[in-house]
Protein backbone atom coordinates (compact mmCIF):
# COMPACT_ATOMS: atom_id res chain seq x y z
CA UNK A 1 0.00 0.00 0.00
CA UNK A 2 2.36 2.63 1.13
CA UNK A 3 4.45 1.94 -2.66
CA UNK A 4 0.84 2.38 -4.10
CA UNK A 5 0.94 5.81 -1.97
CA UNK A 6 4.76 6.93 -3.34
CA UNK A 7 4.11 6.41 -6.85
CA UNK A 8 0.58 8.51 -6.93
CA UNK A 9 2.19 11.18 -4.80
CA UNK A 10 5.31 10.87 -7.33
CA UNK A 11 2.90 11.39 -10.12
CA UNK A 12 1.31 14.20 -8.30
CA UNK A 13 4.38 16.20 -8.14
CA UNK A 14 5.45 15.67 -11.76
CA UNK A 15 2.35 16.50 -12.78
CA UNK A 16 2.61 20.19 -10.75
CA UNK A 17 5.88 20.55 -11.80
CA UNK A 18 4.60 19.84 -15.67
CA UNK A 19 2.10 22.27 -15.20
CA UNK A 20 3.74 25.10 -13.77
CA UNK A 21 6.49 24.90 -16.36
CA UNK A 22 3.89 24.85 -19.33
CA UNK A 23 1.41 27.32 -17.71
CA UNK A 24 2.84 31.07 -17.80
CA UNK A 25 1.49 33.77 -15.25
CA UNK A 26 1.11 36.80 -17.07
CA UNK A 27 3.25 39.43 -15.63
CA UNK A 28 2.56 42.77 -14.41
CA UNK A 29 4.46 46.08 -14.76
CA UNK A 30 3.75 49.43 -14.42
CA UNK A 31 5.17 52.15 -17.68
CA UNK A 32 5.24 55.70 -18.17
CA UNK A 33 3.03 57.08 -21.12
CA UNK A 34 3.33 60.68 -21.05
CA UNK A 35 3.20 61.86 -17.67
CA UNK A 36 0.99 59.16 -16.68
CA UNK A 37 1.29 55.88 -15.13
CA UNK A 38 -0.15 52.59 -16.48
CA UNK A 39 -0.46 49.42 -14.45
CA UNK A 40 0.36 46.92 -17.56
CA UNK A 41 -0.53 42.91 -18.33
CA UNK A 42 2.40 42.00 -19.95
CA UNK A 43 2.04 39.06 -22.15
CA UNK A 44 4.46 37.61 -24.45
CA UNK A 45 3.44 34.13 -25.35
CA UNK A 46 1.34 33.08 -28.37
CA UNK A 47 -1.06 31.90 -26.69
CA UNK A 48 -2.06 35.30 -24.44
CA UNK A 49 -1.18 37.39 -27.29
CA UNK A 50 -3.95 35.81 -29.65
CA UNK A 51 -6.49 36.20 -26.40
CA UNK A 52 -5.04 40.20 -25.40
CA UNK A 53 -8.15 41.90 -24.03
CA UNK A 54 -10.57 39.98 -26.09
CA UNK A 55 -14.33 38.96 -23.90
CA UNK A 56 -12.86 41.43 -21.08
CA UNK A 57 -15.84 44.25 -19.91
CA UNK A 58 -13.67 46.75 -19.66
CA UNK A 59 -10.31 48.05 -19.49
CA UNK A 60 -9.94 50.97 -16.47
CA UNK A 61 -8.51 54.18 -17.65
CA UNK A 62 -4.58 53.67 -15.35
CA UNK A 63 -4.65 50.11 -17.65
CA UNK A 64 -3.28 48.71 -20.15
CA UNK A 65 -1.72 45.43 -22.02
CA UNK A 66 1.43 45.47 -23.37
CA UNK A 67 2.51 42.79 -26.17
CA UNK A 68 5.90 41.78 -26.37
CA UNK A 69 7.04 39.85 -29.81
CA UNK A 70 10.17 37.76 -30.15
CA UNK A 71 11.37 39.74 -33.03
CA UNK A 72 10.50 43.22 -34.61
CA UNK A 73 7.64 42.83 -37.37
CA UNK A 74 5.07 45.00 -38.71
CA UNK A 75 2.28 43.29 -36.68
CA UNK A 76 -1.45 43.45 -37.36
CA UNK A 77 -3.89 43.78 -34.76
CA UNK A 78 -7.81 43.41 -34.85
CA UNK A 79 -10.95 43.76 -32.42
CA UNK A 80 -12.16 40.25 -32.41
CA UNK A 81 -14.58 39.85 -29.14
CA UNK A 82 -14.03 42.99 -27.84
CA UNK A 83 -16.64 44.73 -26.26
CA UNK A 84 -15.04 47.90 -25.96
CA UNK A 85 -12.94 50.32 -28.17
CA UNK A 86 -8.89 50.91 -27.24
CA UNK A 87 -6.14 52.66 -28.44
CA UNK A 88 -3.73 50.74 -30.18
CA UNK A 89 -0.05 52.08 -29.69
CA UNK A 90 3.04 50.53 -31.79
CA UNK A 91 6.46 50.69 -30.32
CA UNK A 92 9.98 49.49 -31.51
CA UNK A 93 13.21 48.19 -29.70
CA UNK A 94 14.21 51.60 -27.93
CA UNK A 95 10.48 52.02 -26.46
CA UNK A 96 9.83 55.02 -29.55
CA UNK A 97 5.80 54.92 -30.36
CA UNK A 98 5.92 54.25 -34.40
CA UNK A 99 1.88 54.40 -34.75
CA UNK A 100 -1.23 55.30 -32.50
CA UNK A 101 -4.91 54.00 -34.07
CA UNK A 102 -7.15 56.16 -31.86
CA UNK A 103 -10.07 54.69 -30.43
CA UNK A 104 -10.42 51.90 -32.03
CA UNK A 105 -13.90 50.16 -32.18
CA UNK A 106 -15.51 46.79 -31.66
CA UNK A 107 -17.37 47.12 -34.01
CA UNK A 108 -14.23 47.24 -37.01
CA UNK A 109 -13.87 43.39 -36.99
CA UNK A 110 -12.65 42.11 -39.16
CA UNK A 111 -10.39 44.66 -40.06
CA UNK A 112 -6.71 44.55 -39.38
CA UNK A 113 -4.87 47.28 -37.69
CA UNK A 114 -0.91 47.96 -38.81
CA UNK A 115 1.53 50.28 -37.35
CA UNK A 116 3.40 50.04 -40.78
CA UNK A 117 6.72 50.38 -39.15
CA UNK A 118 8.74 47.57 -37.32
CA UNK A 119 7.64 47.09 -33.97
CA UNK A 120 8.63 45.11 -31.24
CA UNK A 121 6.05 46.03 -28.63
CA UNK A 122 2.16 46.50 -29.05
CA UNK A 123 0.38 49.14 -25.96
CA UNK A 124 -3.18 48.96 -25.47
CA UNK A 125 -4.73 51.49 -23.48
CA UNK A 126 -8.49 52.89 -22.50
CA UNK A 127 -10.16 55.00 -25.94
CA UNK A 128 -9.13 58.46 -25.88
CA UNK A 129 -6.12 57.93 -23.58
CA UNK A 130 -3.17 58.90 -25.99
CA UNK A 131 -5.53 61.99 -27.21
CA UNK A 132 -5.72 62.82 -23.48
CA UNK A 133 -2.56 62.72 -22.69
CA UNK A 134 -0.97 64.10 -26.42
CA UNK A 135 1.13 61.06 -26.94
CA UNK A 136 1.77 61.05 -30.93
CA UNK A 137 4.49 59.21 -32.73
CA UNK A 138 7.99 59.87 -31.67
CA UNK A 139 7.51 60.04 -28.05
CA UNK A 140 8.85 57.12 -25.60
CA UNK A 141 7.49 54.68 -22.85
CA UNK A 142 9.04 54.44 -19.76
CA UNK A 143 8.72 51.45 -17.35
CA UNK A 144 8.52 52.89 -13.86
CA UNK A 145 8.17 48.96 -12.69
CA UNK A 146 8.90 45.26 -13.39
CA UNK A 147 6.87 43.09 -11.04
Amino acid sequence: MKKIWFILLTLIVIFLLAFSFFVKKNNISSLILGEKEFSVEVVDSDFARGRGLSGRSALLENQGMFFVFEKESDYGFWMKDMLFPIDIIWIDKNFKINHIENEVKPETYPKVFYGGKETLYVLEVSAGETEKLKIQAGDYIRFSKVY
